[in-house]
């Protein structure tokens, strides 16, 4: 014989109404999390910086390559910079780079724009030769992988014409078949003396 205790279903009931408030607040505030994850995403663009490529950075060095003392306002035609740079893969996962043939350093481009809110373009050809910088990339280069936590070091060489922010821009893909992503280099400009 099954005897019913006056009260017990509404003491069940009450707890699985307050269970139920209680999974229906952390559904919640996962989801507001979840939105506020993808909204940093997308408001985490810095100056130029693809972030198609997370955890993948780019370190810049340049020095003149003339120290000759030159008149304010005026560039020397030897005016010439290194640019040493270093692409590192702080992520997780494997990211792929193109190489110039004959290295490992990754084939990339001299970009420049002339304010903030421009878009970045090649640059455009001298009479002068033409750096490797400079020069477009192969149409069918060789990709290398690059582990997590890798890294490949490098430099070219930027007139520093035309004024305004230059920077360095390397395609990269996170799967050998997949398509190429561009990804740029933080900014840099040139002052004149």
């Amino acid at each position: 014989m099954h005897v019913a205790i006056p009260g017990s279903n509404s003491a069940r009931q009450a707890e699985r109404k307050a269970n139920l408030k209680y999974a229906l607040f952390f559904f919640a505030v996962a989801v507001l999390l979840i939105v506020a994850r993808q909204l940093g995403k997308d408001a985490s663009t810095t100056s130029g910086q693809s972030t198609s490529m997370p955890n993948v950075q780019f370190d810049l060095s340049i020095q003149r390559t003339s120290e000759e003392v030159v008149p304010e306002g005026h560039q020397s035609k030897s005016d010439e910079y290194v640019v040493w740079f270093r692409l590192s893969n702080r992520g997780n996962h494997v990211v792929f780079y193109p190489v110039r043939s004959g290295t490992n350093v990754p084939a990339g481009r001299v970009v420049y724009r002339t304010s903030g809110e421009s878009e970045w373009m090649a640059l455009p050809s001298s009479k002068s030769e033409v750096s490797e910088a400079t020069k477009p990339v192969d149409e069918n280069p060789a990709w290398i992988e690059m582990p997590p936590g890798g890294w490949v070091d490098g430099q070219f060489n930027d007139s520093g014409w035309p004024r305004g922010e230059h920077a360095y821009a390397v395609d990269l893909k996170l799967e050998p078949s997949a398509k190429a992503i561009r990804f740029i280099s933080p900014p840099y400009h040139f002052t004149a003396n």
